[in-house]
């Protein structure tokens, strides 16, 4: 997809530039350090589908998933794209060793961690580093949700405060009618408010950290008052305080079932296969939404589109702030 190699050439780019800013070699894999407009965090109460988005974008149902809260501590996920691998591998990194792995052994392994090797404390976070063909090179984050008591003020600042990671503001389709109460929403709006750009001579607020994902529309597939409210997020014409957010809709556990495919076709296009039946499904739901904002193809597309806006904003903010210091002879 061009969107995901769009966001390969971003990493690969912002990993020499901060190398060659540290003064360091290029091509020493040593060196290479996160950039935050990569980070992704995922914002949303207790089963609004987080784990189950990120699932989607990695490509296999890494994350635990449950209606009950099941991610109770934050997961980082650094992904690593590598074309060379198939579809359905994913390989762990552990202290520069490298593991092949199965979805389920890692799903199992997280479930276990997050029922018995977590105190209940916020910062008790678990970092995974995987390299697969199907993810884009995005460190993914996903926290407990916001209405659980661990998630506290301190606890969300210290993920997407001071940094450009893009907030994922999850929702799902079934709570829109009340979108404008959402804490994820109102968090977002509070972070991501430096997004002003200048047009025709007049300041324009819009946001450039911030990306709305309606999750299990299947689920209100028959409800109209909901479908309805639904398509205007899409259209931009939602309440007010959504109209400067893009918005993308996904069906609850796509990967899942894609995965399943996977393992019993045995097609190494079964995960593509799926995206496209995944943005069909949802085109017979939303008849009168737009193509481009169905589906985890549009997610990513929309993602790469927000990274660049973002980079866009702060760069030209960063280099003029560095022309503000005075040369030395």
């Amino acid at each position: 997809m061009e969107a995901i190699d769009e966001l390969v050439q971003l990493s690969d780019s912002m990993l020499k530039a901060a190398a060659l800013l540290a003064d360091e070699d290029v091509d020493d894999n040593s060196s290479k350090r996160a950039s935050t407009f990569l980070n992704v965090v995922a914002l949303g109460n207790v089963g609004a589908g987080k784990s189950a988005v990120l699932n989607s974008l990695i490509g296999h149902p890494v994350l635990p998933t449950g209606e009950n809260g099941a991610t109770r501590a934050p997961i980082s996920i650094d992904l690593q794209r590598d074309s060379s691998l198939s579809s359905k591998s994913i390989i762990l990194q552990i202290d520069n060793k490298s593991q092949q792995v199965s979805a389920s052994a890692l799903r199992h392994s997280l479930q276990d961690r997050l029922s018995k090797g977590t105190s209940g404390k916020s910062r008790d976070e678990i970092c995974l580093m995987l390299r697969t063909s199907t993810a884009p090179p995005l460190k993914l984050i996903d926290l407990p949700g916001l209405d659980q008591r661990i998630m506290d003020d301190s606890t969300v600042n210290y993920y997407v405060e001071h940094n450009d990671a893009i907030l994922l503001v999850i929702v799902p389709a079934a709570q829109v009618p009340e979108i404008s109460s959402s804490r994820a929403l109102k968090l977002a709006k509070e972070y991501d408010a430096d997004g002003g750009l200048q047009f025709a001579c007049s300041l324009i607020f819009t946001s450039t950290r911030t990306i709305g994902v309606i999750s299990k529309i299947d689920q209100a597939a028959t409800d109209q008052k909901i479908l309805a409210a639904v398509q205007a997020l899409l259209l931009n014409q939602g309440p007010r305080n959504t109209s400067d957010i893009q918005w993308v809709a996904l069906i609850g556990q796509s990967v899942s079932i894609a995965s399943a495919q996977s393992g019993s076709v045995g097609s190494e296009s079964s995960l593509e296969t799926a995206w496209r039946a995944e943005s069909e499904s949802l085109k017979s739901i939303l008849t009168g939404a737009p193509q481009s904002k169905l589906g985890r193809v549009a997610l990513v597309d929309t993602l790469a589109g927000q990274i660049r806006k973002r980079m866009k904003v702060r760069l030209p903010n960063l280099l003029s702030g560095y022309m503000l210091f005075p040369t030395t002879a």
